[in-house]
């Protein structure tokens, strides 16, 4: 009987090999089943899934998506202290998410990459700092207790310029909304006079 061997080195017409031994039984072939899930289910890639941006709901693709969680992370963090955000801080922040695990749907954790992606600002942040305050330290000459002053005041102005912008904030948004319930409560109180006066002039021209 006639088998086919992968080694041989007589080959066919085909590129096979053909044994006759007489004696030699060959295996069942048997064909391997394909699941159904595997011939049914597609496996689109994963730079080319859509998904709704994190701000407008417009469908992107994956790197989009990437760029619009860093771009807002780095946006609001840059509001809060006001000043404007580095090329290599947003590169660290691309490299640091590109590492993450990005399972669907993403909807579920978008609030924790945000997180993540804010704990690495904060970290990038500190570093910053405990880089530059030794060279401030060495040139000065400061002690160790002049320098914790030093950082505690740091600490303290910055602080307090983060409350006077977020004040103004608050005063810029809340301003038409209290000028209107106080327009109205005056407009209100001067009716309410209005009438009491209306009705104490009636009574006197009755009497």
């Amino acid at each position: 009987m006639g088998r086919e061997l992968g080694n041989n080195a007589r080959k066919g017409t085909f590129g096979t090999s053909i044994s006759f031994d007489i004696d030699d039984v060959s295996a069942p072939t048997r064909r391997r089943i394909k699941p159904r899930n595997e011939s049914n289910k597609a496996t689109p890639s994963e730079d080319d899934s859509l998904t709704g941006c994190p701000g407008c709901g417009s469908p992107i693709n994956h790197d989009k998506w990437l760029d619009c969680l860093v771009g807002f992370v780095s946006g609001a963090h840059d509001f809060e202290i006001g000043n404007p955000v580095r090329a290599r801080i947003v590169q660290n922040l691309r490299n640091q998410i590109s590492t993450m695990s990005m399972p669907n749907p993403r909807e579920n954790w978008e609030l924790s990459v945000v997180s993540k992606l804010m704990t690495e600002i904060e970290k990038i942040v500190v570093a910053e700092v405990n880089r530059a305050q030794p060279k401030q330290v060495i040139d000065s000459g400061l002690s160790d207790q002049e320098r914790l002053e030093l950082i505690a005041e740091t600490e303290a102005r910055v602080i307090n310029s983060m409350a006077i912008e977020i004040q103004e904030a608050v005063i810029a948004e809340l301003t038409p909304r209290l000028e209107q319930e106080i327009r109205a409560q005056v407009e209100r109180d001067l009716w309410q006079q209005f009438e009491e006066e209306w009705k104490n002039r009636t009574i006197t021209k009755i009497t």
